[in-house]
């Protein structure tokens, strides 16, 4: 849901600022004139993008007015969606970043110039998009609209009764928006477009627990925001009672609805395989999802040569710390920082971080464990990135089953979602002025999930360990991640099989060959990466690409690299692909030797 809203805005707002970018205007004006003229463009790019429908601009912007945009009370609604509609908009990506690159980029500023590329960036791996419309799925296990949708409105900020009216409004939408994607996912599974058995029973159990949940988290999370509104206690009464009645009459019904929907589509995917068993348009589509989530222009063959180099080197450093320090070897795995709570640790990176990165711009936030109901398994925690315009309101929300009792997962995963992982990163980027909004509301995973391995990684120098012991974690931690990763380019470019899954991963795991087995760790990896293409990847290939970023810039300035100032310039960058990072490393890199 969240690519399929985030193509189609592009497509719109980049269709608004044409009139601003006429080929014949731009050859004959000054420098001076096409810098106002692009950043005219920009301007409108993000008046678009935030135009794009209420739910969306309410976690993006503070204000709508504020870029131009009201919305009237029929555009008050969950957006629509059709095959048609997100066919047209990928198709159109292709023509509109030839109007985009009308731009002499030779007469623009430093700064415009990187929104330039980023822009560029962006637009190539979304029209690289094309024909893929009946195979993204908006029901994976993972990353469709079941988690998602609970997710969107219970983390909905409540400022004024504004806020609560649009929020119920939203809520009574639901029924409609999610019959118009059971109409988009029926088109899809008569071409053979479907999850994998195995899967749909994963959508099922994620349906089931939110229904079977002893306390609705849709209505409790609303209670707690109730109370703290300042409104009379008639009116919040009045909307708890509202709430409550939109919950059981438009939210909870589309759940059972969607059992049935994945019930009636079960065994209708056309093959037992991953993307590439749909042929070419598979393939093409999973190219895509590469390029997509390595923020890079990386192909899939590409991505594979990196992570054998990558799980070898590993594999070697782990062996020689064996013969080095056996006793590390032996007990790294038993290491437990002392913290107990997910405040503790926060406090204590925030208290900590500036030995190697620059001041954080807030440390406010809000963190705290999810509802049962809501836990997703796979995903450990997640932020909620802050308004473009509004650094101070950033919640963290922890999966509790998925850390349990292990006080190392629940520091690392802290330090990735909060600081110096998303929070810190995100926070830094948006309140950076000289950075246009534009490029503050564009995604590149890749980047970030990039920049929360490595920034997690960086926080083990803040706990009382040995240097081997510091290394071994990381070596288990991202080999993991590289074995994933591995696995889901195999099945979904190469062709895997089950099979052949379970050759690749006996060489780095104790697996059983036994697929039928409830919890089968081969199974579970197969399924994860047929329900969720590419999920693991962003991780993987960002985690490396920013750890060879720090090498190649200690390496170049030797003793005069210093991890604040690096890390001071990163966050001047802020979010973008990875060319441009290293195209921009290059020239700082250059200007300190200059220096």
């Amino acid at each position: 849901m969240k690519k399929i809203k985030r193509l189609i805005a592009v497509v719109l707002c980049l269709g608004l600022a044409l009139a601003t970018a006429s080929c014949g205007k731009l050859k004959k004006a000054t420098p001076e004139e096409v810098q106002e003229s692009f950043d005219l463009f920009c301007d409108e790019l993000i008046a678009g993008m935030v135009s794009g429908d209420p739910m969306s601009a309410h976690f993006l912007v503070t204000d709508p007015a504020d870029y131009g945009v009201e919305f009237k009370e029929e555009d008050i609604t969950l957006g629509d969606i059709s095959i048609d509609a997100i066919k047209s908009g990928i198709e159109s990506n292709a023509s509109l970043l030839r109007h985009l690159k009308m731009y002499e980029k030779e007469v623009l500023t430093d700064e415009q110039k990187i929104t330039y590329d980023t822009l560029c960036d962006y637009l190539e791996v979304q029209s690289a998009y094309k024909n893929a419309e009946m195979l993204n799925c908006n029901f994976s296990p993972m990353s469709g609209i079941v988690s998602n949708l609970s997710t969107n409105f219970i983390e909905y900020v409540f400022y004024d009764k504004e806020d609560v009216e649009v929020y119920l409004t939203l809520l009574a939408d639901v029924e409609r928006y999610m019959g118009r994607l059971f109409e988009v996912t029926r088109e899809q599974a008569k071409e053979g477009y479907f999850l994998s058995d195995d899967n749909a029973d994963l959508v099922i159990e994620q349906c089931e627990k939110i229904l079977d949940a002893e306390v609705e988290p849709m209505v409790a999370t609303f209670e707690d925001k109730m109370e703290k509104l300042d409104i009379t206690e008639s009116e919040k009464a009045e909307y708890i009672k509202r709430n409550k009645e939109y919950v059981d009459k438009y939210y909870l019904p589309v759940y059972e609805k969607t059992i049935d929907l994945m019930e009636e589509l079960k065994g209708s995917r056309s093959n037992d395989g991953g993307l590439c068993a749909y042929g070419d348009e598979g393939r093409k589509f999973y190219e895509a999802i590469v390029k997509d989530n390595t923020s890079s222009d990386m192909t899939p063959e590409e991505v594979a040569e990196f992570l054998e180099d990558e799980a070898s080197d590993l594999l070697k450093e782990a062996a020689a710390i064996a013969v080095s320090d056996y006793e590390a070897f032996e007990s790294w795995f038993d290491y437990k920082p002392d913290f107990k709570t997910p405040d503790e640790v926060f406090e204590f990176l925030i208290d900590n971080i500036e030995k190697d990165f620059p001041k954080p711009e807030t440390t406010k936030y809000n963190i705290e464990y999810q509802n049962k109901a809501c836990e997703v398994d796979g995903v450990v925690a997640y932020y909620v990135l802050s308004r473009i315009d509004d650094i101070n309101v950033n919640n963290v929300k922890v999966n509790g089953s998925a850390v349990s009792d292990d006080s190392l997962s629940l520091y690392t995963t802290l330090a990735h979602e909060g600081y110096p992982g998303h929070l810190y990163q995100h926070t830094a980027f948006c309140n950076n002025d000289d950075i246009h909004d534009v490029r503050k509301a564009l995604s590149f995973i890749g980047a970030t999930e990039g920049w929360a391995q490595y920034a997690s990684y960086c926080t083990l120098d803040y706990l009382d360990i040995s240097d081997a012991t510091k290394r071994l974690i990381f070596i288990n931690d991202l080999l993991t991640y590289v074995v994933v990763s591995r696995v889901d380019i195999g099945v979904n470019y190469e062709g895997w099989d089950i099979d052949d899954t379970y050759k690749y991963l006996k060489d780095f795991f104790e697996v059983d060959r036994n697929y039928d087995e409830e919890g089968n760790t081969v199974k579970y990896f197969y399924n994860t990466v047929t329900g969720d293409p590419g999920s693991f990847i962003p991780y993987t290939v960002g985690y490396i690409k920013m750890l060879d970023m720090r090498e190649h810039a200690e390496k170049t300035l030797g003793d005069r690299f210093d991890a604040v100032e690096y890390h001071k310039w990163i966050g001047g960058i802020g979010i973008t692909s990875f060319d441009v990072y290293e195209e921009q490393l290059e020239l700082w890199l250059a200007a300190k030797q200059e220096a």
